[in-house]
């Protein structure tokens, strides 16, 4: 196994190590001994990956929100209805906030101070609503959303509404609602047609 692939192996293990001790501790309770030790490794091999605890952070936010981005590229990518396409891609969404249970939040602000780290977060904010406003462009291009439509307009809608509710409700229901909305809201068929209720 060559030695690049052993180092990100390991930088991967030591980042799920560090999901893990999150959801058991909190962030108020991580410390990169709990983390080498989820990560079954040495508290120095840690540093020889991260300088602290702020860089651990913020690699395993970008760590996973690209892999989150990756699989939302995908599903917008693939040969397929509009609508079936966002059911799934919302249904991502959900599960990526699910995983991190109310952490990303207090993770990016812990990383993001300063308005060079600010700048990173938004950043990473900018590639989602990048990867959306071209998946709007498609539903456009293919006639399943209305051509009056504004591709980075409906993306951020479709950003802020992708989250999870904050009472309990039928998951399978809520996705099903959330694609009603928008294809009453864009879907081509809805063109020019007043809405029944």
């Amino acid at each position: 196994m060559a030695l690049a692939t052993r180092n990100e192996e390991k930088r991967r293990a030591i980042l799920e190590a560090t999901i893990r001790v999150l959801r058991e501790q909190g962030l108020r309770g991580l410390k990169v001994e709990d983390v080498a030790r989820a990560a079954e490794i040495g508290k120095g091999t840690v540093y020889l990956y991260f300088r602290d605890k702020q860089d651990l952070l913020k690699a395993l936010v970008e760590h996973r929100t690209t892999e989150f981005y990756a699989d939302a590229e995908a599903i917008a990518r693939e040969d397929r209805p509009f609508f079936e396409r966002l059911r799934d891609l919302l249904e991502r969404r959900l599960a990526f906030i699910d995983e991190w249970r109310g952490l990303w939040g207090a993770v990016a602000a812990e990383v993001a101070q300063g308005e060079a780290k600010k700048a990173w977060l938004t950043g990473l904010h900018e590639r989602y609503h990048r990867i959306l406003t071209e998946f709007v462009a498609d539903g456009i291009k293919r006639g399943e959303v209305r051509a009056s439509a504004q591709p980075e307009l409906v993306a951020a809608a479709l950003a802020a509404l992708g989250c999870a509710p904050q009472l309990p409700v039928d998951r399978e229901a809520y996705l099903d609602q959330l694609v009603e909305i928008f294809q009453k809201g864009v879907g081509k068929n809805r063109e020019g047609v007043p809405s029944r209720g």
